[in-house]
């Protein structure tokens, strides 16, 4: 997407409270004058500050897309039925619904046109939602002659959004970032309802986190090792790996259930969309592992560390009265 040539449109500004604690729900009627200062704000902030690989999401709905809020009232826009003011507190008023608990900050609500983002060398409109919660404090120096003086103002900074999205005309991936989702998570759960794209660094934390499922099932200490040798086989010599090599792998150790279950697992507390083909950097996944592997599980909730150039080979384990004697071979990786 190209957003060189983009321009603001028109902006309205909603005041959302929280319902459950009787907060009101404020709409405005018209939109503010923009401009060219503020329209550069705007776009050099909320339009740039969103779009990026790691931000992309889909909308979705359980049952219907259709029946998804934020997709029906943008459709319904950008096929001319509404009005960009009655889009506008009509995303308010679903935004305003969506509390579903009591410590969900009130806020501004900017909803923000944008015209003019090249999409495929094709011109699109686009539908940004801005949402404030938290107000900056800058200084302002004022000076009068010889008189100086510093002043305290507080403010909405558009470089740090809180909660944001950004839907484009025509197409299916979205954008949307929740710089405060540790306190709350209805911004991408309740209000858009949107699946996650994988990024690389996402991918990354899926396969790993399969990877040490399935080591954790297999019993055996020496098959646990052959499974990660063999698992960091696969990422020698070449650029990227893929979940169903790593798989294959793991049907040889555990049942084909444990590699599902986990990844259906991740997905869902994730909320991502559909990983099945998923694929990774081998570099980044062989750096992680070498890290993981180096600590042999020995059983009886005993672990061992091991260097990287040592490998381990036997384990002896005897019980005798309140004792526990282990005998621990170790050899060098090159002989």
């Amino acid at each position: 997407m190209e957003i060189g040539e983009s321009v603001v449109k028109a902006v309205i500004l909603h005041q959302v409270g929280n319902r459950l604690r009787e907060e009101p729900l404020v709409l405005a009627d018209e939109c503010f004058a923009i401009t060219d200062s503020i329209s550069n704000v705007i776009l050099g902030g909320y339009l740039r500050g969103i779009i990026s690989s790691k931000n992309q999401y889909m909308l979705s709905h359980e049952s219907d897309m259709a029946l998804n809020d934020v997709a029906h009232h943008t459709l319904g826009f950008f096929s001319k039925k509404i009005s960009f003011e009655d889009l506008s507190k009509n995303l308010a008023t679903h935004l305003y619904s969506s509390a579903h608990h009591p410590n969900i900050a009130s806020g501004d609500l900017f909803v923000i046109l944008f015209d003019k983002l090249k999409v495929d060398d094709v011109y699109r409109s686009a539908i940004g939602i801005y949402k404030s919660e938290s107000k900056q404090q800058y200084l302002s120096a004022r000076i009068d002659g010889k008189t100086q003086q510093l002043e305290v103002s507080s403010g909405i900074n558009p470089d740090l959004i809180d909660k944001g999205a950004l839907i484009v005309d025509g197409a299916d991936i979205i954008y949307a970032i929740d710089r405060l989702s540790s306190r709350t998570k209805y911004w991408v759960d309740d209000f858009l309802k949107a699946k996650q794209i994988p990024n690389e660094s996402t991918k990354s934390a899926v396969v790993t986190g399969l990877i040490e499922k399935v080591r954790e099932n297999i019993e055996s200490p020496l098959a646990r090792q052959e499974f990660c040798q063999e698992v960091i086989a696969l990422c020698s010599d070449k650029d990227k790996v893929l979940g169903e090599e790593i798989r294959e792998v793991s049907e040889k150790y555990v049942s084909p259930d444990v590699w599902d279950n986990e990844l259906n697992r991740l997905v869902e507390r994730k909320g991502l969309v559909d990983t099945k083909d998923i694929s990774v950097s081998s570099k980044s996944l062989q750096t992680k592992l070498n890290r993981i592997f180096n600590r042999i599980n020995l059983g009886n909730d005993i672990s061992l560390i091991i260097p990287s150039d040592l490998s381990f080979s036997d384990m002896e384990f005897k019980l005798e009265g309140k004792s526990i004697k282990l005998n621990i071979t170790l050899e060098r990786k090159d002989g």
